[in-house]
């Protein structure tokens, strides 16, 4: 009995140690009508000059979707590998790969490489969504961390305008501090 119930015991902490990678992996970051956006949080390489490399899964709503656009019966999902440039809000697609429920390929196409050319993000995009995240996550790192409070604001220094004063220097009063 007690051999069991370890075996069962290992089972559940083997299930939910996988089930808790998958959660931390991709974070749902878009929707619209037809589909759902995923951002594989592990896959993002950040290469010099504030380019970053990632990829998107984008999941049906509907499984008729991918059917009526794609004219595939048992297209699961799609995972498309971009290249973001932060610094311009420019991107390229560098491959797309299309997969059934059993996570077999159907489909591949891959970009010319690095000959292909970047195009702007457009505005209120599922990229530009991605962009927000992973660039916000750039400028958030290059800000230092401390518990130091702002420094002041300048003291205003007011000088007397007196005669003597513009006469002689040495005579002068010091400056007040307001």
């Amino acid at each position: 009995m007690t051999v069991r119930m370890t075996f069962v015991l290992l089972a559940l902490l083997m299930c939910s140690g996988i089930s808790h990678g998958k959660e931390d992996r991709w974070s749902n970051f878009a929707e619209d009508g037809d589909l759902k956006y995923y951002l594989d949080q592990k896959s993002i390489v950040p290469l010099p000059n504030s380019v970053y490399i990632f990829w998107v899964k984008s999941v049906a709503k509907d499984k008729n979707y991918f059917k009526a656009e794609y004219n595939l019966n048992n297209l699961s999902y799609i995972l498309t590998n971009y290249e973001l440039d932060c610094a311009f809000s420019s991107y390229r697609i560098r491959g797309t790969i299309m997969f059934d429920k059993n996570r077999r390929e159907l489909n591949k196409s891959v970009s010319d490489g690095p000959d292909s050319m970047f195009e702007p993000v457009p505005p209120e995009s599922v990229l530009e969504l991605v962009q927000d995240e992973i660039c916000v996550k750039e400028e958030s790192a290059d800000l230092p961390e401390t518990d130091e409070p702002l420094p002041a604001a300048p003291i205003a220094v007011t000088l007397p305008l007196e005669s003597a004063a513009a006469e002689d220097p040495a005579q002068a009063e010091p400056p007040s501090i307001q």
